[in-house]
């Protein structure tokens, strides 16, 4: 009997490991419908900031979370015992079983809060800018308008069975790569380094978890292949738009 339970179990794995992955669908807590979605040029917004990170769901409901150096979603996830080993690791960043994909048929807006000068006097404005800065309460506050940006999500998918570093602070080290004029594939943007360290601890996705961020859908003058990289692991390419400025000659 066992034996027999034995041949089940591993051509049940066989089975489950040979399908395609099915990467999950993202809904948007606000109806995309009622919102404008607005395009930036600029490679480095956004800065690749965990939005989910757990097992791998059918659908997942997600809001933008915007936090720079610590995220509540990697409560579990941050690593800091053995410094000079996440260090080295990190540092390499040699993958054997991670896949990386890019979904540009998904939109996971990426929300900004400013202030809104237009509903205000630029000398009130300025004046209360002023008391702020100085420590001051201001009787009333600034009025604020939310900006959304058009964004799709990357999901990294572990498929090896042990924890692997894939980031610090809040962002994911994913790197931008682009086919230039001559067809070959340049590094457009690295990933983000922090000026101060302090306090900045790595984090991990565990054995058959997901973790996703968002990328915006960029403007630019040039059409052409797109593709991420993280260490050694490079996601499917997609069509895309880059200014050419970004490009080596």
């Amino acid at each position: 009997m066992k034996r027999y339970l034995t041949f089940y179990t591993l051509l049940f794995s066989c089975f489950f490991w040979s399908q395609k992955i099915i990467y999950p669908t993202y809904t948007y807590k606000k109806d995309l419908n009622s919102i404008t979605l607005e395009r930036t040029d600029d490679i480095y917004f956004g800065y690749k900031q965990i939005q989910y990170i757990g097992y791998i769901q059918k659908t997942i409901e997600i809001e933008y979370v915007d936090a720079d150096r610590y995220n509540n979603l990697l409560v579990k996830n941050y690593r800091t015992k053995n410094f000079e080993s996440l260090n080295t690791e990190f540092k390499k960043r040699q993958y054997k079983n991670l896949k990386i994909f890019v979904d540009v048929s998904q939109k996971t807006p990426l929300s900004r809060i400013d202030y809104d000068t237009t509903k205000i006097k630029a000398s009130e404005y300025d004046a209360k800018i002023d008391s702020l800065n100085s420590g001051f309460k201001i009787s009333d506050d600034i009025p604020l308008m939310t900006t959304y940006y058009d964004e799709f999500p990357i999901t990294i998918y572990n498929l090896e069975k042990r924890e692997r570093i894939i980031g610090f602070g809040n962002n994911v080290a994913l790197e931008l790569e682009a086919l230039d004029k001559n067809h070959k594939w340049q590094k457009i943007s690295h990933f983000r380094k922090y000026r101060c360290g302090t306090g900045i601890k790595y984090f991990v996705i565990k054995p058959q978890e997901i973790a996703t961020v968002f990328e915006p859908r960029l403007s630019g003058n040039f059409k052409t292949k797109l593709r991420y990289r993280l260490g050694n692991i490079l996601s499917n390419e997609f069509e895309g738009n880059i200014n050419d400025k970004y490009l080596k000659n």
